[in-house]
């Protein structure tokens, strides 16, 4: 099996650059929406992504592989699922998860990595750059990093958190009750707290870059992304799962299987359209 575990110098080095601008009068652009938070971008989104671009031809150009990427897959031609099914690998970046937090100077955002092999997850990185913490899976075992301290995250263990994550603008029932909802406007944030056992679980609606990382993550540690209409489990990047923009079509739990029906009874209902 093919090794990729260069990718944690990679993300450890976006997130030094990440700290280096941050603090700068970022140049802010939105991605073919005028003026939407949600598409907010800034010349350190696109740096990084010249990066990681350079990074993965100099040391995977001998592979049958594609990037996506949040701030270039605009510019793919054709259809993603047919260009999956033409290459081997496929890396999947964004650059800075949360980039409305990191424009405005606060701490809660992230850079995420996978790779994937014919749309099925292999390996998984988070960074969160200004808590210095970086969560990584190589598809068995789990990592967390943070200083000098390098701790392996044991499988099946269950957070007794009270707070659980989702957006407001399809989780009915965010009012205080058995959990507390709160929402980071970060995926990334998401799954690594996840994933850390600071928060019990999450609804979430994103994109293919947004996840993929941390989907890699908590499915190694035994918990999965379940529909929140038919319980299924998502465990792929297809058709079924995610339409043609790379976006997941319907919300979804992240969980412990035995734990979903407590989750979507706490959300007092999903908004799906």
């Amino acid at each position: 099996m093919k090794n990729f575990s260069n990718l944690r110098n990679f993300i450890l080095k976006a997130g030094k650059l990440s700290l280096e601008k941050r603090n700068a009068n970022h140049v802010q652009t939105f991605k073919g929406h005028d003026n939407k938070a949600l598409f907010l971008v800034t010349e350190v989104d696109l740096a990084i992504s010249r990066m990681f671009k350079e990074f993965v031809f100099e040391n995977y150009g001998h592979l049958n592989y594609m990037i996506i990427d949040e701030e270039t897959i605009a510019s793919l031609e054709g259809c993603v699922f047919d260009k999956i099914r033409e290459t081997e690998y496929q890396f999947v970046i964004d650059p800075i998860d949360g980039t409305v937090n990191y424009a405005a100077g606060m701490p809660l955002y992230g850079i995420t990595v996978a790779v994937m092999k014919h749309g099925k997850l292999l390996e998984g990185y988070i960074y969160l750059p200004a808590l210095d913490e970086l969560v990584y899976t190589d598809g068995q075992e789990v990592f967390f990093e943070t200083g000098q301290v390098k701790q392996h995250l044991p499988k099946d263990v269950k957070s007794d958190s009270r707070v659980l994550l989702g957006n407001s603008w399809f989780v009915y029932g965010m009012k205080p009750a058995e959990f507390i909802w709160q929402d980071y406007f970060s995926a990334v944030i998401y799954y690594s707290f996840i994933a850390l056992r600071r928060v019990r679980g999450a609804v979430l609606k994103a994109y293919l870059w947004d996840i993929a990382g941390g989907m890699a993550i908590v499915k190694a540690l035994g918990m999965g992304l379940y529909d929140c209409e038919t319980k299924e489990e998502i465990d792929c990047f297809s058709e079924k799962w995610f339409n043609d923009q790379c976006k997941i079509k319907r919300p979804y739990l992240i969980c412990f299987q035995d734990d979903y029906d407590l989750i979507l009874k706490a959300t007092g209902g999903i908004k799906y359209k």
